[in-house]
């Protein structure tokens, strides 16, 4: 999974996103992110953004960080499904892959082994 980001390792399916809502929700540093656990043998991402979140420009830029976030990230929740949603307090500046890597580095600490 190079630069790409094939449809098995999203959330795409409307019960996709509604079995979520059992999922366990974490807030690290305005950045709500809910782990639920999947069938499959690989980690799914699924993005809810706002249009309350800035531009579309801001809005593709927060995505496609994360995704090259979640590339780096996902043997570590191999088995999750990990729906991110940015809150307002984030703000568009602070908004790098190096601070979405730090995230997943604390929400990675904070799950039971």
């Amino acid at each position: 999974m190079h630069n790409q980001f094939p449809r098995a390792y999203r959330l795409v399916t409307k019960a996709d996103f509604a079995r979520m809502k059992q999922g366990k929700r974490f807030t690290i540093s305005g950045l709500n992110l809910v782990i639920a656990p999947n069938d499959c043998s690989h980690a799914r991402l699924g993005l809810a953004v706002s249009t309350k979140y800035g531009n579309a420009v801001t809005r593709n830029r927060l995505k496609r960080c994360l995704r090259n976030a979640f590339r780096q990230h996902d043997i570590r929740f191999s088995t999750m499904d990990i729906l991110a949603i940015p809150t307002a307090k984030l703000q568009a500046d602070d908004v790098c892959e190096s601070f979405i890597s730090t995230c997943l580095d604390t929400l990675a600490k904070r799950l039971p082994a």
